[in-house]
């Protein structure tokens, strides 16, 4: 560590000078002592070049990082408590190039040190990085830490600057078990669509090509054109979930943390299995079968926060956390 540093909190800086730094700098201060001694014009010619240097050096790693923007962005889904990949974008607005710098994004849980070796002017660069993020919701209001001993190795300088970018962390996905419910031990809701041979659906005028055994004729007798019956057709059928964000709803917040994790698991499991889905919360509706709808769904449970005190009415045919288990000792 050391022994000489200089912290500038206005501007979330501090200089220090390296080990190799701080020999230098004791072999500044032999030098002009021995200067001083002499006499000699040449010592003092040295001390004056080598102390130039240290305060160049200054200021040189200060104005490397000066023009350095960080922004961090998501390259897949980020579940909470699994590793992310994440995408740290460095950006060099300033007018000269950015060497010999590293990252760490400050986010609590001993992310691993970027090297950045060079940014051109006024360009940008993108480094892969995993994290494992802690908590679910949406994160902003990271810091990152550059530093930089350019160009000498003399004089290292660190600068806090704020992440830009908004990750959207999704809750907690394990291993889960729904509970068996009726007979079918199913949860269920099916949707219609025309073309089938159920019940009716709707009505719609004659195209070139229908089965003229599905005209209506008393239709078109009252409007002179010919109009053919559609009927049901049910064509798929969803697993549907319910979450009540109601505070009387939940014992403590812990509970709601657990409650929307079973609901977020049982989510992954199903659409791992090729299954549709729906996800109701209140003022929030859900549904579909390919990975874009589960995203959406997460995304709503990660940013669900207690509402209103008064309990919503379940829906029917619909899975509550209650209803969901965690499966011991699997991850």
């Amino acid at each position: 560590m050391s022994l000489v540093e200089v912290r500038f909190r206005k501007y979330h800086r501090a200089e220090r000078l390296t080990r190799s730094g701080f020999l230098f700098f004791l072999a500044i201060v032999g030098i002009g002592a021995v200067a001083i001694n002499s006499g000699n014009n040449l010592l003092y010619l040295v001390f004056s070049a080598l102390l130039s240097a240290l305060i160049f050096s200054g200021f040189l790693s200060v104005a490397n990082l000066r023009h350095v923007d960080v922004a961090l962005e998501a390259a897949d889904d980020v579940i909470m408590g699994r590793p992310a990949r994440l995408v740290v974008r460095v950006h060099n607005a300033g007018s000269f190039p950015l060497f010999f710098a590293t990252v760490r994004i400050r986010d609590g849980s001993g992310a691993p040190v970027l090297s950045v070796p060079f940014v051109s002017a006024r360009s940008t660069r993108e480094l892969p990085v995993f994290l494992t993020m802690r908590r679910r919701g949406r994160v902003t209001g990271l810091w990152a830490e550059l530093s930089s001993a350019f160009p000498f190795g003399i004089v290292q300088m660190r600068m806090e600057v704020h992440v830009g970018g908004e990750l959207i962390v999704y809750p907690e996905v394990r291993s889960v078990a729904l509970q068996q419910q009726g007979e079918r031990g199913e949860h269920r809701l099916e949707k219609a669509r025309a073309g089938g041979d159920g019940d009716f659906f709707s009505l719609r005028r004659y195209h070139e090509g229908d089965d003229a055994r599905r005209i209506d004729w008393k239709v078109f007798a009252r409007r002179g054109e010919p109009y053919v019956t559609e009927r049901e057709a049910r064509y798929q059928q969803e697993t549907l979930f319910f979450l009540d964000t109601a505070r009387a709803a939940w014992p403590d917040a812990d509970a709601f943390e657990v409650g929307i994790s079973k609901v977020a698991s049982a989510l992954t499991s199903v659409l791992e299995t090729g299954g549709a889905f729906a996800l109701v919360l209140p003022g929030v509706f859900v549904d579909g079968r390919e990975r874009a709808s589960w995203q959406r769904a997460m995304e709503a449970l990660a940013c669900a926060e207690f509402g209103e005190d008064r309990l919503h009415p379940t829906p029917a045919h619909s899975v509550t956390h209650d209803q969901i288990s965690f499966v011991a000792g699997a991850a």
